[in-house]
């Protein structure tokens, strides 16, 4: 079922542009792929990735690799193994937005929460990058007392509640249940709150996906960000710069960007080609320039080609 499941999100992320202009399509299969990796590969498989595994990896490099920890528990195995060649492929946003138990559960929580017209609570971009920073300073906080004390840095990665709200569903002592619960209250208000800002294990992700090979995500150029803002203001995630740029190491590639990308009813660049496309189609059948337009002869006109945006 894991394997199922990888492979299914294999082809999402290969055909992310195919899916992207069918968003009827796109929705309802994210939707689906959220309660599975909540569902099964949380609750039921226990699959939840962690920060430890970052640090007992990095300290088996130094104290002598060995593969006998790593292959305890297969499901594990299987995932890492996934995120690692999907990190080189897409970066951390696979991962966070799509294979993440926990991360799932916030942003269910999220969607109930706007459903039930809870307001949401947007900081200032420029307070919201810099809160950035604090997952990286935990990470490094974690990993330099792992160099001395792996037991440790374990314990302090308590910071995570994936412990409490995924592996043990819940049963916990009342201190870790109420952090859990809080974080996922605060996820009510504020999208993926612990995700963007406290996540050390998404801190982690994001360095190494700097080394990715490609950039799948499309961008107008010369018009996303300057002037039109609809991706920025509707990225939930606010991983969109105010320019236009999407900051690969705080995506979660949800590819709603993707979706307004090729909306030409929404899209400033795609509604001026569409109106450009129709306004060719009505003078292509009239020599006096003249824009009256007879569908019945639509389809027997050789329509002029409209160039692309990027050609323009």
């Amino acid at each position: 079922m894991l394997g199922a499941g990888l492979l299914i999100l294999t082809g999402i992320m290969l055909f992310q542009e195919v899916l992207a202009r069918h968003p009827r399509v796109l929705n309802p299969l994210r939707q689906g792929f959220k309660i599975y990796t909540l569902v099964f590969i949380g609750w039921y498989s226990l699959a939840q990735l962690s920060v430890v595994n970052i640090l007992t990896f990095t300290n088996s490099l130094i104290s002598g690799f060995s593969w006998s920890s790593f292959l305890i528990d297969p499901m594990l195995f299987i995932l890492w193994s996934f995120v690692a060649v999907s990190l080189l492929l897409w970066g951390r946003g696979v991962f966070c937005g799509w294979l993440c138990p926990f991360g799932a559960l916030q942003d269910l929580v999220n969607q109930l929460a706007r459903k039930l017209k809870v307001k949401q609570i947007e900081v200032p971009f420029g307070l919201h990058e810099r809160l950035w920073a604090i997952k990286y300073i935990i990470l490094l906080a974690l990993f330099a007392v792992s160099l001395h004390s792996l037991s440790t840095a374990e314990h302090y990665a308590e910071v995570e509640p994936f412990k409490t709200a995924i592996t043990l569903r819940f049963q916990r002592d009342w201190a870790f249940l109420l952090y859990a619960l809080a974080l996922i209250a605060i996820s009510a208000f504020n999208h993926k709150f612990y995700c963007r800002y406290l996540c050390p294990l998404g801190a982690g992700l994001a360095i190494p996906s700097r080394l990715r090979l490609f950039d799948w995500l499309k961008r107008h150029r010369g018009s996303c960000g300057t002037p039109c803002q609809i991706c920025a203001n509707e990225c939930e995630v606010a991983a969109i710069h105010p320019d236009g740029r999407i900051n690969a190491n705080e995506c979660h590639y949800c590819l709603d960007c993707q979706v307004t990308y090729h909306d030409d009813q929404r899209c400033p660049p795609m509604i001026k080609r569409r109106k450009r496309y129709e306004k060719a189609s009505r003078l292509a059948g009239n020599p006096d320039g003249s824009e009256t337009f007879d569908p019945g002869n639509a389809g027997n006109r050789k329509l002029q080609r409209i160039p692309t945006h990027q050609e323009e």
